[in-house]
């Protein structure tokens, strides 16, 4: 009898469990309640714009409620920024952050006018690197880096030295091209996550030559002859004379309005983009993620702020996820999320910004 009771008991807990887990899922699935439903979006954002983790998504969640979430996702579909409303001055290379207000007496030299650290102040390269940290809208925390360099003729996109078989790693680019800062550029086929960079997915140019072909609903960002970056939907690159352009996307900023807001259909990754001032001062961008104790990653809507604080007019995305990161003097600056910390992912190509 005492035996019959315990497994009675053990069963009534056992379906008890079982039937708090189903009300719990469908709360999850139905819910419109705004927190729990932010959460669940972002969640599945994330999951379906990883290059092969969808399933983090599609296993636990019904199709319809993915395509729901997912026909939010902003592509920036008929912009495209107006290269006349970016200034470039010839010659113009005053070392970034010379505009900043003089320190008060005491006050701590090392941080810039917004209060971000300021961790590469090199006059002689006229490059700066400022972190940015925090927590975003989404509660969730970041670490990245913002590099200005105000010669935007001194930036341009080199190809992998063994385009078509195999990326090169972001020291190698700025080993191979003279180079003193370098982030990554286009997205790569990545196959169960082992891609080597030697397939670029998305089209880009460097110098003049094209490689790969454009993605439908896809931005591309491009350095024209005259320096100016055109971010959107750039459908014929000889229109803007481009010289040097990435495809991935979306873009965040065109003519100095913000095009994306929240996750936008993107999730929470690490990130890197590229993005262009008025008065043509280059911003590279990487932002680490996926690592708990260091830093979650970003939303567009939260990146886009923080570049608009800074003045920013042009921006799009570059490909990100366990490919972001930014080098400067040979070393990489910040901590990738793939497990190659010390040397980064291969890469088909690479937004570099020449010595002096």
């Amino acid at each position: 009898m005492r035996r019959s009771v315990g497994l009675m008991t053990a069963l009534s807990v056992t379906l008890g469990g079982m039937f708090a887990i189903i009300m719990l899922y469908s709360a999850l699935v139905f819910t419109d309640m705004p927190g729990l439903s932010g959460l669940r979006d972002a969640y599945i954002e994330t999951a379906m714009t990883t290059g092969s983790h969808q399933w983090l998504a599609e296993w636990f969640f019904p199709k319809s409620l993915i395509d729901r979430i997912m026909s939010k996702q902003n592509v920036n579909q008929d912009v495209v920024s107006d290269p006349g409303k970016v200034d470039v001055a010839p010659g113009h290379d005053n070392a970034p952050g010379d505009d900043d207000p003089p320190p008060e007496d005491g006050a701590d030299n090392s941080r810039d006018r917004l209060g971000n650290l300021i961790l590469v102040d090199d006059r002689e390269q006229d490059i700066r690197i400022v972190e940015i940290k925090g927590t975003g809208a989404d509660g969730m925390s970041y670490s990245g880096r913002l590099l200005f360099v105000s010669d935007p003729a001194r930036v341009v996109v080199r190809f992998s030295s063994l385009k078509g078989t195999r990326g090169d790693f972001i020291a190698d680019f700025l080993e191979d091209h003279n180079g003193i800062a370098a982030i990554n550029g286009n997205g790569f086929a990545d196959v169960d996550g082992v891609g080597n960079g030697g397939q670029i997915l998305g089209w880009s140019i460097a110098d003049g030559a094209s490689w790969g072909v454009k993605l439908t609903g896809k931005a591309s960002a491009g350095f024209t002859k005259n320096n100016i970056l055109v971010v959107g939907q750039i459908a014929d690159p000889a229109e803007f004379e481009i010289r040097d352009m990435v495809q991935w996307g979306p873009a965040l900023i065109a003519d100095g309005k913000k095009l994306v807001s929240g996750s936008g259909g993107w999730g929470i990754h690490p990130r890197t983009a590229v993005g262009q001032t008025a008065d043509g001062t280059v911003v590279l961008v990487t932002v680490d993620g996926r690592q708990p104790d260091h830093s979650i990653g970003i939303t567009v809507g939260d990146l886009a702020d923080i570049l608009l604080g800074y003045g920013v007019v042009n921006a799009a995305l570059c490909d990100g996820g366990s490919s972001s990161v930014m080098a400067y003097g040979g070393e990489i600056i910040g901590i990738p999320s793939t497990p190659r910390k010390t040397t980064g992912r291969y890469l088909p190509n690479a937004i570099i910004v020449l010595r002096k």
